[in-house]
């Protein structure tokens, strides 16, 4: 006879694998989806710094905006690919 109780679980229950897999494919697409986009319109915001000639002033947004284009190039790369 086996002396294991029929109520207590062996193991505790996760969430299925495949809602999880669900999950983690809908937050990276997500991301790369904003990343694209975003690393497609950050250069007509540094565009606008350059034109309206206050690039000597904002240095640093100009800096920020050149770095957060960089990441979301990085991001967005895989975006679309099948």
């Amino acid at each position: 006879m086996s002396s294991a109780s029929p109520f207590r679980r062996s193991a505790p229950e996760f969430p299925s694998a495949t809602g999880v897999q669900r999950l983690q494919s809908l937050a990276v697409g997500s991301a790369q989806f904003a990343g694209f986009w975003s690393a497609v319109v950050l250069p007509f915001a540094m565009l606008a710094l350059v034109v309206s000639g206050s690039v000597a002033e904002q240095a640093p947004l100009l800096v920020g905006l050149l770095l957060a284009n960089l990441v979301a190039l990085r991001i967005g790369h895989g975006h679309n690919r099948d």
